[in-house]
């Protein structure tokens, strides 16, 4: 570290601008000579002693004009052990120069002592006078050790001795080679240098020939290119400003339910069916997190992917009061209940197409939360849920049997679809007890305390709200659609809803009115209608209950294309009854496939998610045994549901492409 003292002609910079001293009184006053206009300042001592800690004094070059010191600032440590040992040597010397007091640097006066430390340290090439009085010199310059410190890393040269033409070359052949391919070797990029320089030369005079670089100098210009530059040459500058972007810290939040981060992600772990034990494949994870407490506040699992009803169901299951969990594997008790509910400020999003449709906006706008978009393809700004779910899959789902691990290189020999083991029912139970009883009761790292902890500090200055009643939150989150009241209700899905609330709007507005229509996709048996200027929504039932009451809306619309294929119509009761029955078979049928795929869509079919995990599509009894009783003429009446394939085919060899053409 260099350091100063306050002796005639110091120069520092005070207050920012520079000064030097003129002179030194005996009552601590001092004069000093501002040099970017000369005009003489009278201070004291302890008045620059004072600024000092303030940070404004600092040491500048006694000699005015002098270049600035060069001195290496690395620590001591970090030095190579061969400049530390000969810094050693040096200062020896320096320190017998200084302890023999007033030294003549002259041959007779310097070699005795030369010889003497030369002995004491076993150097076996002591320095000669000369190089003693420059080492000696350098240190009285700069008043410090560290001037002693040998550059050997200035040594050679340190430009570049190649052409332009030639740099632009090895510029042109590492783009292009590294354009191809990303895993382009520097063997490639030489080759391609090479070619191309001889290329150059073809067209080149012979006495102005560009000579080519060996394969070692191609390395040295190679090695001299910026990590980013060539991180932007094999993947692209999204990813590399993504790479070599600093992470700094995310928005500041003062309370829970202020920020809470939804995404969606393919756990890495196969379930399998309740029934046939068959692996159904792996299910779709969506939650939310709270930014504060670090506590996921809401989940929903489904195998159908991604849509808007699966966000509608993660967020309810949010926004509610968590219930106890369904112990369904014995002797395995949750021992925490999940303290998270209430309304978020903000919900943060991605760019998926189901967090941008209208539905999910409406139902935002009406519980009063307010929807952020993160930039496309930054999802940076929503870091915790991302991190969050990175770690469900490591820490929970990898421990778990049937575990796909996160890519196909690290499985070996284990078969994930042999070794599955869990239902939806069973992997609920397991996520909540390690939620509730692991990850809760841990300290997080970016909270300084457990994800449990913080969300109960939080509720110390702050009381999540709820919407007025469950039935309002069931009113308010769902799918948004606009029909025409008429005499006979209102049409939804080919399903007819009446009764007896629709009286006062039909009387009010007359038939043919626009109302506002919400309906849960997981259950249709009922829709809540808003009339124009209508403060609360009616509930309104299915005409045909008996059909609808829990059938999904993937489900109705393939027991309506059923139907359709059948030459019946929709509105038939019986003939939905019907087909009802059948597309239930054939999800069974789907549910044995040896085919995971078929077992994965009939899953989606059965409506199982983390709301229903035993789900299934069952006809009524009476149902079931009319279509037994029924003889079946039609050997083609079940339904097939597979995945499509496409055929295959082969063309006879020929030599003349144009029959093809």
């Amino acid at each position: 570290m260099s350091g100063f003292a306050f002796r005639t002609g110091l120069v520092f910079e005070w207050r920012g601008v520079p000064h030097q001293i003129e002179r030194l009184a005996i009552d601590d006053q001092i004069l000093l000579k501002r040099l970017n206009d000369g005009q003489p300042i009278l201070s004291t001592r302890n008045q620059l002693l004072t600024d000092y800690l303030d940070g404004e004094v600092a040491a500048k070059s006694d000699v005015v004009g002098a270049p600035a010191a060069t001195l290496p600032g690395r620590p001591l440590q970090d030095l190579p052990l061969h400049v530390r040992s000969e810094l050693q040597r040096r200062v020896a010397y320096i320190h017998a120069i200084e302890d023999a007091g007033t030294v003549v640097f002259t041959p007779h006066c310097l070699e005795p002592l030369i010889h003497a430390v030369a002995s004491r340290t076993n150097d076996a090439k002591p320095p000669s006078v000369t190089t003693l009085y420059r080492w000696y010199a350098r240190y009285r310059t700069h008043r410090q050790m560290r001037a002693l410190i040998p550059r050997y890393d200035r040594r050679g040269g340190s430009g570049v001795r190649q052409t332009d033409r030639i740099l632009e070359l090895v510029e042109e052949a590492t783009k292009e080679a590294l354009g191809a391919s990303p895993a382009a070797t520097g063997t490639t990029i030489y080759a391609l240098l090479v070619g191309k320089i001889k290329s150059e030369n073809s067209r080149r005079l012979p006495d102005d020939q560009l000579v080519t670089p060996s394969i070692r100098t191609f390395y040295r210009l190679f090695g001299r290119m910026q990590a980013y530059d060539l991180y932007v040459l094999k993947h692209g500058k999204a990813a590399a400003d993504r790479r070599f972007q600093i992470v700094k810290a995310g928005p500041k939040v003062s309370r829970i339910l202020e920020r809470v981060e939804a995404d969606h992600t393919p756990l890495d772990l196969f379930l399998v069916d309740e029934e046939t034990a068959l692996p159904l494949g792996r299910p779709i994870l969506t939650l939310l997190i709270d930014v504060y407490s670090r506590f996921p506040v809401g989940y929903f699992l489904s195998f159908g992917g991604t849509s808007t009803a699966v966000v509608m169901g993660a967020l309810r299951h949010a926004v509610l009061p968590k219930p106890q969990t369904n112990e369904v594997i014995p002797n395995l008790p949750v021992h925490h209940q999940w303290p998270c509910y209430g309304r978020m400020h903000a919900l943060i999003l991605d760019n998926g197409l189901e967090f941008h449709a209208d539905d999910l906006e409406s139902v935002a706008f009406d519980l009063d939360i307010r929807l952020q978009f993160c930039p496309k393809h930054q999802p940076r700004f929503k870091g915790v849920v991302e991190r969050f779910l990175k770690t469900v899959n490591y820490f929970f789902a990898h421990q778990l049997p049937g575990t796909s691990l996160a890519k196909m290189a690290d499985r070996g020999d284990y078969d994930p679809v042999k070794h599955a083991l869990l239902t939806l029912a069973e992997f609920k139970h397991l996520f909540e007890k390690w939620l509730l009883d692991v990850y809760a009761q841990k300290i997080h790292r970016g909270i300084h305390t457990t994800p449990w902890a913080k969300w109960h500090e939080g509720l110390s200055t702050y009381t999540p709200e709820l919407p007025e009643s469950v039935s309002d939150l069931q009113r308010r989150i769902g799918l948004v659609e606009e029909r025409r009241l008429g005499r006979e209700g209102i049409t939804l899905n080919d399903l007819k809803y009446a009764g007896g609330e629709l009286s006062p709007l039909l009387n009010q507005w007359g038939p043919g009115v626009k109302v506002r229509i919400v309906y849960d996709p997981e259950d249709l048996g009922q829709i809540q209608v808003w009339a124009p200027e209508s403060e609360d929504p009616v509930t309104v039932f299915a005409v045909k209950q008996a059909y609808a009451t829990g059938l999904t809306l993937h489900q109705h619309e393939l027991i309506c294309q059923r139907v359709r294929e059948k030459g019946e119509s929709t509105e038939d009761s019986e003939a939905l009854a019907e087909a009802k029955y059948e597309i239930a078979l054939a999800i069974d049928a789907l549910l044995k496939s040896r085919k995971q795929r078929s077992r994965r869509v009939a899953a989606k079919l059965h409506g199982m998610t983390s709301a229903k995990p035993k789900a299934r599509l069952t006809p009524s009894p009476a149902t079931a045994k009319r279509a037994v009783e029924k003889p079946q003429s039609d050997p083609v009446a079940m339904p097939e549901i597979q995945v499509v394939t496409y055929p295959t085919f082969t063309l006879p060899l020929s030599r003349n492409p144009n029959e093809y053409l």
